[in-house]
Formats: C-alpha cells, sequence, structure tokens
C-alpha cells in the first residue's frame, strides 16, 4: 500500500510541475509575442521628450495604446547603461538591465597616474548585464562576457529596477494625457 500512497503524492507533484510549466510557457509565449510585434514593426514608438529620472532617454512601445516595452538608456562619458523592461497590463514580465563602465580601479592600479599620463585607449570596461523574467517567483541571471556569472537573486537591485520601471511607466503615461 506504501507504493500506492507514493505513486499518488507522485501524481501531485507531476501535476504540479506540469502546472508550473504551463505558467512558465504563458509567461514566456507573452515575451515571445510582444517580441515579434516588436520585430515585426507593429508596435508604436513613443518618445518621452524629457530625460527620464531613472532612465535616461525614454521610449515606450505600444500595441494598441496598451505600453508593451519601455526601453531606455543613460549615457555617461565613457560608458552607459540600459533598461528594457516587457509589461502586460500593470505586471512586468521581463527586465533587461545593462551595464557598460569603465573600471577605474583596475586601470588606476596599472597605471597610477603619478607615474603615467591618462590613457584612454587602455581603459578596460566591465560590460554586464542582469536579466529577471517575472513569474510566480522570479528567475534572475547576471551575465558577463556571454557567461552566466550568477543566479543568486540581487533584491536590492531588483527592487531598484523594478521602482525605475514603475516610474518610467508613469513618465510615459504623462505624454499620453
Amino acid at each position: 500500500m506504501e507504493s500506492g500512497k507514493d505513486s499518488i503524492e507522485l501524481k501531485s507533484d507531476q501535476k504540479i510541475e506540469v502546472e508550473q510549466k504551463q505558467k512558465t510557457e504563458s509567461t514566456n509565449f507573452t515575451i515571445l509575442e510582444i517580441d515579434s510585434l516588436f520585430n515585426n514593426g507593429i508596435l508604436t514608438k513613443k518618445f518621452y521628450p524629457n530625460m527620464s529620472y531613472c532612465g535616461g532617454a525614454l521610449y515606450g512601445y505600444y500595441y494598441k495604446d496598451e505600453l508593451k516595452i519601455i526601453d531606455s538608456e543613460y549615457g555617461a562619458e565613457l560608458g552607459f547603461s540600459s533598461k528594457k523592461i516587457y509589461c502586460n497590463g500593470n505586471k512586468i514580465l521581463k527586465i533587461n538591465y545593462r551595464e557598460y563602465f569603465p573600471e577605474d580601479g583596475k586601470y588606476l592600479k596599472n597605471y597610477p597616474l603619478e607615474k603615467y599620463e591618462y590613457d584612454p585607449s587602455k581603459m578596460t570596461y566591465s560590460d554586464t548585464i542582469y536579466e529577471s523574467t517575472s513569474l510566480n517567483k522570479y528567475e534572475f541571471k547576471k551575465m558577463a562576457d556571454n557567461k552566466v556569472v550568477s543566479t543568486i537573486i540581487d533584491s536590492t537591485l531588483m527592487k531598484r529596477l523594478i521602482d525605475c520601471g514603475k516610474r518610467m511607466k508613469t513618465e510615459l503615461e504623462s505624454i499620453n494625457k
């Protein structure tokens, strides 16, 4: 009889696993659908005329007046950061965040200013991409050099990105009034 109990428990676990897989596929389909709309030029692009508080240059991509993608880039003298946020109603489905900044510490270690004249051609850059997909829980990847270097959720970064996404959405909504 014990094997029968195990069988019932296994079926219950399998059912939960199938339901989670279906939710994942549904969300991925929505992201894929938005990508398809974007890639086929079906989304309407709108520019936020002011500099976004947390995003820099800001664009919204709409499907039938519903915001589907928030796209921003904040440029600095030697680097930049960018955010691409996929939306479905008030829900954030996916965030791609990229940081491309000079590695000042490495440069100064190798070329101390007391000994060398500053040479920007010798500067190295960090190019880090953070990708988070929101399902029932967050899936998080930190990538550098096209390799996943961490899947541990950086909750401080996620809170900052989500808050910024909400703020940029509000900024974009202000141009549609």
